[in-house]
């Protein structure tokens, strides 16, 4: 089952949720000084969105070639912008929501080869997406396979894992939620990707992670194949720290 990421969806569920949160702005007469304010966001992603929708090969050929990841990344921490004006305004739904959003706006800006420059709001959305797929293994590959295109289309940004010492950072998150999806999505294809981008990128929490993967696997019903790579990977971990 594909996932919904198209773009002129998510305009429409942009137009759906912005409301509560301009409506709750008005209502709070939040003295703002030189804030950008949230009508000032949906102003902008509005005409993102009127950019995003149409063909790239139709923009003005004299623009970069990188233009497409550029107006992505601007739309990406717009909605980022305004998911924390929710969270403010305490419009939990519509912060969500814009996170979703900045998910279909990344698959478009990896459709165009560009590169995510901005990723918290990709990773709590890609989170959010996995918490609310219940439909068996099936409904969750799509979700892993996009998982892996985002964590591809990061690595120039992420790959440094500089602040090593906070377990909250977006390139930390999105790799364990890609190895955990990608099991639970049965497919030893992404589960072997995910994997050793977990164990070159995130060395420090590997053991971990491995351990409990085979622990999840060893109890659950899960089919041979992906047990089978779960615990190649505990094993390879274990014997690599002895």
């Amino acid at each position: 089952m594909p996932l919904d990421m198209d773009i002129h969806r998510a305009q429409t569920r942009f137009e759906q949720y912005a409301k509560p949160i301009l409506g709750a702005f008005a209502s709070a007469a939040i003295p703002t000084g030189e804030q950008i304010t949230p009508p000032m966001l949906a102003d902008a992603l509005r005409q993102l969105f009127t950019l995003l929708s149409k063909d790239v090969s139709t923009w003005d050929p004299s623009l970069p070639a990188d233009e497409p990841e550029r107006v992505g990344d601007i739309a990406i921490g717009l909605l980022m912008d305004l998911a924390t004006w929710a969270e403010r305004l305490n419009e939990r739904q519509a912060k969500a929501a814009m996170e979703l959003i900045a998910v279909s706006i990344a698959a478009w800006v990896i459709a165009q080869h560009g590169q995510i420059l901005t990723l918290e709001p990709i990773v709590n959305g890609l989170a959010a997406l996995a918490n609310t797929t219940n439909s068996g293994p099936a409904a969750l590959l799509p979700l892993a396979i996009l998982m892996g295109q985002v964590a591809d289309a990061a690595t120039a940004q992420f790959a440094a894992d500089l602040d090593s010492v906070d377990p909250h950072r977006p390139w930390r998150i999105l790799l364990i939620n890609w190895g955990i999806t990608a099991t639970r999505a049965h497919s030893p294809q992404e589960m072997t990707r995910a994997f050793q981008a977990i164990r070159h990128h995130l060395p420090t929490d590997a053991r971990a992670f491995f351990a409990e993967g085979r622990q999840q696997v060893e109890q659950g019903d899960f089919p041979d194949a992906v047990r089978a790579v779960m615990i190649q990977a505990a094993d390879a971990i274990e014997h690599s720290l002895h």
